[in-house]
């Protein structure tokens, strides 16, 4: 996931952007991104918004923002996959105030400053091309006007902030150029700059610097009297003493001046004490900045004081780092603390040892900071007085490293912070007093990245792309890619392509990442080793578990426990970090160590109660939560050996009493639904997989994930078709076509549905027999067999009529009126209207009412009722929020925008466009991106663009034939009719629009056939 502000404000997951619907939620994004980690009160993001003068709603208004882009970040979060493992971006609401908490990394304003100072430092250390190179990456971020296309006072103050940064960095660079001697390269950019600013002093000398380093001499003084000129003009001043000073040498024609001096800063000073002898042998650091800072003393600490610092893994598990920090933290601090240096090994987990007890500690650290061994005395509470007494008289350096618990550190911290303790630890150890917890995680790419170059060196690591994949391989734990990259460096024959093909093997990671010493797993195992037996089944069974991560309730159910049990088992294993805790109750597995759970034995018996247990309770679970959503919906009831009665207490405890809980939980849960599905068929329960697939139909309808749907509801057919359950099989076939209807693929989905409807009618289920019709009814209408498939939604209204079904009855009034409106029968259409919008709004159905008004503004605009139709548009998107599918919400926008006056308000139209065609993208909404491109193309030509409409008309009609339209391709066809008229292509016009019209006849039309014989009729007004 990536957060973009230079450019286009945008939200990315894998290279392709979500949809934010409104310049105002782009807006809040980019104000929250910007300041990430720091609250910002609803006051200050109110005049963000909407400056000095907000509507009386503003705060209201503020709140549906912020709801929205939360529920963007959810569904980011989820597209992003188990492998990020980097904890979730989430806006937290604290004392009146929002705060994005998110890894500054992933925004790449803070990405852009973070390289853009590290290439300063490196500069200044006399390291110009690592700075070249550092710089040449932040450049490669900045793509144009930042916060491009943003309205209002703030975004154009924050603009002008982030582009006078960036000609700042640009200065940086350029003048590390000059240093090393890329002149030629740079005249044009210094060239187009000096343009710009003409009476910048240091972009003038830079200039001249580089044409008369190349020879150009009289190029390079014709420059300084043209500034000097500016500068008397504009601000009654001459140039400075630098400026002056080389333009004279110049004029004497002196060799070359080169450029500023530098001063050379070391980044570290020498130590002045020698590190200790079993200091382990190798701890240079990678990255970590971030934690660094947060190891050391604050800037306004009193050094000579010392302190104690808690070193400990934020992802809580071997192999993350620790003691590398804690040895680098220690070596830049030794010039502060000068009386002594020890690093003292705990041996919480060394394999062959135990751990040393607090008085072993204790006598071993007097000894190593100087105390003779006679003096020591032997009783443990003395010992533990005089470890007190010596570190709170020497300003000392002391790591104490793998430290088992709180109890073995505590009698050996001094009373009074005159030394600096480093303590690292796989234990929490936040009840160590007077302790700063420093949670570790894993690399950054980048940081994994230069970790395994720097062991292999760069001569063997040339291409990024696969070290790229090998780290992410090894799940950017630091150790792990010291060992493989330890092994790679030891194998010459091996190539980066054949090294990442091993570690691709299913289930070899583990094996692969080892050397001659050891292996991760063999550290992994010393933790699990520590484990209670209890713990220890736990940490086994969650192997089980094929999503990517999972929350206390769906861990009672794979233990079999009780909830009290399970928190508490969950609690031990965070705290010894062989899980992550994500969010609240909610943890995850990373990626090795999930491996090495799997590997860890699990008898059958055990294995397949724990899995069915699993299952079960999911499928309850989601089971009630389709009720609570979609109460209406066609469904069977589970059977009674689905029905979850062990378990049951658990299920009771999950907080879903309302649609908006339920629709929480299937967001949260919605990965591992999926992935459960996917995994029961392996491990012999495809028939509770089948039934999964039914209850999520709902849900996998309205989010739109029309692929995970079709691979659920296809094996779910294919499973009660081995069973003989004709009448479940007719019920996934329903469910398959219908998915498939709505990624466009109609003749797939006829199929499925006609064969639905034959075995539903077979079996004498008659509500699912009328679902089929109907779903084949809207599928004719797409199909643009109009006729046809009025009878059909007739046939199915009688239907539902007999049944007493008045919400389904509802339903297919509203597809009559569509279908009435086609055949333009319009007087019709408004009276259907007329009738289903008060009995939606008796059921309190929101989508449905608000797909009944879309079809209202429609229908005005169709009759030319411009103003009516665009307040029902902005009304819906006004009122919609979270509850109305984003797909609906992104046709409304399409049809708002093409309400719209142009060229007057053609910017706000062109934002609603592309919003909504980057839904229909990612939602693979074939016939509404066909759509869409086609309003574009209207409002693009009625701007004057005509090359840019004739593109999304041509566009329109790939994607319209493509899936067999006829509606969309007669548009398309009008529209590259109307816009060879406007290039005076006459015959061309013609031919476009004879085509348009005989399509739109042949399929019954009505509207179209209207809209294009006007176009016809423009040509023959239009000149020639």
């Amino acid at each position: 996931m990536k957060f973009h502000l230079l450019g286009s404000v945008e939200l990315s997951v894998n290279g392709e952007p979500l949809a934010i619907p409104s310049d105002k939620r782009r807006q809040l994004l980019a104000a929250l991104a910007l300041e990430a980690g720091r609250p910002l009160s609803h006051t200050s993001l109110v005049y963000r918004l909407w400056g000095e003068d907000p509507p009386p709603s503003a705060l209201t208004s503020l709140y549906s923002h912020v709801s929205h882009l939360r529920g963007l970040l959810r569904q980011a979060t989820r597209s992003a996959g188990a492998k990020d493992l980097r904890e979730a971006p989430t806006i937290e609401t604290k004392s009146h105030a929002y705060t994005l908490q998110a890894d500054p990394m992933l925004i790449d304003w803070h990405r852009y400053l973070d390289l853009s100072d590290n290439a300063g430092r490196l500069a200044e250390n006399g390291q110009d091309h690592q700075a070249r190179t550092v710089l040449s990456r932040a450049m490669s971020l900045w793509c144009g006007e930042p916060l491009a296309g943003l309205p209002g006072t703030w975004a154009q103050t924050t603009r002008a902030a982030m582009t006078d940064q960036h000609f700042i960095t640009t200065l940086r660079r350029i003048e590390i150029d000059l240093r090393i001697g890329r002149f030629a390269e740079l005249i044009p950019e210094l060239t187009a700059l000096h343009e710009e600013r003409p009476t910048d002093e240091r972009l003038a000398g830079h200039l001249m610097t580089a044409l008369y380093a190349v020879g150009r001499q009289a190029d390079a003084l014709t420059v300084y009297p043209t500034v000097a000129r500016l500068l008397h003009a504009d601000f009654a001043t001459a140039p400075g003493e630098p400026l002056t000073r080389l333009h004279q040498l110049m004029l004497r024609g002196e060799p070359f001046p080169g450029t500023a001096e530098r001063t050379t800063v070391a980044l570290t000073p020498d130590p002045p004490a020698t590190p200790p002898a079993d200091v382990p042998g190798r701890h240079r650091l990678i990255g970590r900045e971030g934690d660094l800072r947060r190891v050391l003393p604050g800037p306004d600490a009193r050094l000579a004081q010392g302190g104690v610092v808690t070193v400990s893994a934020i992802l809580g598990m071997p192999g993350v780092g620790k003691t590398t920090l804690a040895l680098h933290a220690a070596d830049l601090m030794r010039e502060h603390f000068p009386d002594g240096y020890v690093y003292l090994n705990l041996r919480a987990h060394v394999g062959n040892q135990p751990p040393l007890t607090s008085e072993a500690a204790g006598a071993l650290l007097l000894r190593r900071l100087g105390v003779p061994a006679t003096t020591i005395p032997l009783d443990a509470d003395e010992v533990f007085a005089l470890c007190a007494e010596t570190l709170s008289s020497r300003r000392a350096v002391v790591v104490l490293d793998d430290a088992s618990n709180a109890a073995q550190v505590r009698p050996l911290l001094p009373p009074a912070p005159t030394a600096l303790v480093i303590v690292t630890s796989r234990q929490r150890l936040t009840e160590l007093p007077g302790a700063r917890p420093v949670f570790l995680g894993v690399l950054t790419v980048d940081d994994a990245v230069a970790l395994f170059t720097d062991v292999v060196g760069p001569e063997r690591s040339t291409d990024t792309e696969s070290v790229i994949e090998i780290v992410e391989r090894c799940a950017y734990l630091p150790l792990a890619i010291e060992i493989i990259a330890s092994r790679f460096k030891g194998r010459p024959s091996w190539t980066l392509g054949h090294l990442v093909r091993r570690l691709s093997r299913e289930g070899g990671r583990l094996a692969e990442i080892r050397t001659n010493s050891g292996s991760i797993a063999q550290v992994f195992e010393l933790s699990y080793r520590c484990l209670s037996a209890g713990q220890r089944s736990a940490f086994r069974l969650l192997g089980l578990h094929p999503g990517p991560d999972f929350g206390v309730h769906a861990a009672a159910a794979l233990f079999g426990w009780k909830l009290d049990k399970t928190d508490e088992v969950l609690e031990a294993l965070l705290n010894v970090h062989l899980i992550i805790e994500i969010s609240p109750d909610r943890y995850q597995l990373h990626d090795l160590l999930r491996e090495f759970a799997v590997a860890l034995e699990v008898e059958q018996d055990q294995r397949e109660a724990a899995t069915e247990r699993l299952l079960r309770f999911t499928l309850h679970a989601a089971d009630h939560a389709d009720r609570l959503l979609y109460p209406h919906r066609s469904r069977t009831r589970l059977p009674g050996d689905q029905q979850l009665i062990d378990l049951a207490d658990v299920l009771s405890d999950i907080e879903m009493n309302s649609p908006e809980y339920a629709r929480t939980w299937l967001d949260i849960e919605h990965a591992n639904l999926i992935a459960l599905a996917a995994h029961a068929p392996r491990v012999g329960l495809a028939e509770q997989s089948a039934w999964l697939a039914h209850v999520l139909a709902g849900h996998l309808d309205a989010e739109a994930y029309w692929s995970e749907a079709q691979d659920m509801h296809r094996a779910a057919a294919v499973h009660w078709r081995s069973q003989a359950n004709h009448r479940q099989e007719a019920r996934a076939l329903i469910d398959l076509g219908a998915t498939l209807a709505n990624a466009s693929r109609y003749e797939p989905a006829a199929t499925a549905l006609e064969r639905g409807l034959g075995l539903a009618r077979a079996e004498g289920d008659l509500d699912a027999a009328a679902n089929s019709l109907n779903l084949l009814g809207r599928l004719r209408w797409e199909q643009t067999r109009l006729h046809e498939a009025l009878a059909i939604q007739q046939e199915v209204l009688a239907i539902r009529e007999e049944q007493g079904d008045q919400w389904n009855a509802t339903r297919c009034l509203v597809n009559i009126g569509i279908l009435h409106r086609s055949v333009g029968d319009e007087e019709s259409a408004r009276a259907v209207y007329d009738i289903a919008l008060p009995l939606a709004r008796r059921f309190d159905d929101r989508t449905l009412e608000f797909r009944i008004l879309n079809n209202f503004g429609e229908l005005y605009l169709s009759a030319g009722r411009t103003s009516a139709a665009r307040e029902i548009f902005e009304r819906i998107l006004k009122s919609a929020g979270e509850a109305i599918p984003p797909l609906d919400l992104s046709i409304a926008r399409a049809n708002l925008a093409e309400t719209l006056e142009i060229p007057g308000e053609l910017e706000t139209a062109l934002a609603l466009y592309r919003s909504a065609l980057a839904t229909f993208r990612e939602f693979g909404a074939v016939r509404h991106e066909a759509d869409g491109r086609n309003g574009l193309g209207q409002t693009l030509l009625a701007a004057g663009r005509s090359r840019e409409a004739r593109e999304q008309h041509a566009l329109a009609l790939d994607l319209a034939r493509s899936i067999g339209t006829a509606r969309e391709q007669a548009a398309a066809l009008r529209g590259l009719g109307r816009c060879e008229v406007v290039t005076g292509s006459r015959p061309a016009a013609l031919a476009h629009l004879t085509a348009a019209l005989t399509l739109a006849e042949k399929v019954g039309i009505a509207d179209e056939v209207a809209r294009i014989r006007s176009a016809i009729d423009e040509v023959g007004s239009h000149p020639s």
